[in-house]
């Protein structure tokens, strides 16, 4: 009765909601329909201000993300991910990390400098690429603390029986356990022994320059170099074999 009345007293204010109702849903299609494009065409951009930049993988994982320091992510593996301090040094880096359709990350570009007083400084350029599981089996690095610098390739080899995230997870335990120095020292404890069965890899090769020093060092199965080819202060070639011990036990040229 209360519409009838409306529609046969007031005839042109129900004819002024009809109308208005059907602008009002005629924009919102409108703007439904062109903010949604689904021929996927590619939009044009000349310059783009973003803190951090997803790329999408099939999955709806990333694949890859680019990042200023303070939105850099964690590692994740395995379907965990943790905090950019697990990783030392993380939560100071800008750049790019890899991740696989899994959701693992598989390597990344990263870097940082950082002035520490008047003459103290550290600067860090990072490329690395990740074994199936686990850390880094290859890097491109620069490390420069105050000049005491090195720059090359980096070869480890990793386990392929062991995941990487337990040792993350140790990094993780201990960092929450704080000034907990008993719970500390025993996780240092597991993670000196899953170091010593392998589980964390070994550096095998390094191929640059150390302090202004081109070298090649070739190392065995626990991280000791074995073998040197360098080019000495007054530039000529050598080439040193070592023990277990670090003790040079012949050098070539003599």
């Amino acid at each position: 009765k209360l519409f009838k009345y409306i529609m046969t007293q007031y005839p042109f204010f129900v004819r002024f909601l009809i109308a208005s109702n059907i602008v009002l849903i005629s924009f919102i299609v409108f703007i439904l329909l062109t903010s949604f494009d689904k021929t996927d065409k590619p939009k044009d951009f000349k310059e783009i201000n973003a803190e951090r930049i997803n790329i999408i993988g099939t999955s709806g994982k990333p694949v890859l993300v680019i990042s200023n320091r303070r939105l850099m992510p964690g590692p994740t593996l395995n379907g965990k991910t943790y905090e950019r301090d697990v990783i030392d040094g993380r939560e100071y880096m800008s750049g790019m990390i890899f991740f696989n359709e899994l959701g693992d990350e598989v390597g990344g570009i990263q870097y940082a400098g950082i002035k520490k007083d008047s003459t103290g400084y550290s600067a860090v350029g990072h490329l690395s690429f990740d074994q199936w599981n686990q850390n880094q089996v290859l890097a491109l690095d620069y490390n420069d603390k105050s000049g005491n610098r090195y720059a090359g390739m980096r070869v480890w080899d990793r386990p392929t029986n062991a995941s990487y995230d337990y040792m993350l997870d140790l990094l993780k335990e201990i960092k929450e356990a704080g000034e907990n120095k008993p719970r500390v020292d025993s996780l240092y404890k597991l993670w000196n022994e899953a170091k010593g069965h392998g589980e964390n890899g070994v550096e095998r090769m390094f191929i640059g320059s150390k302090n202004e020093v081109a070298q090649i060092q070739l190392k065995d199965k626990k991280g000791n170099v074995r073998a040197r080819l360098y080019i000495d202060d007054i530039g000529a070639a050598k080439m040193e074999f070592l023990d277990e011990k670090a003790s040079v036990i012949a050098v070539f040229p003599k």
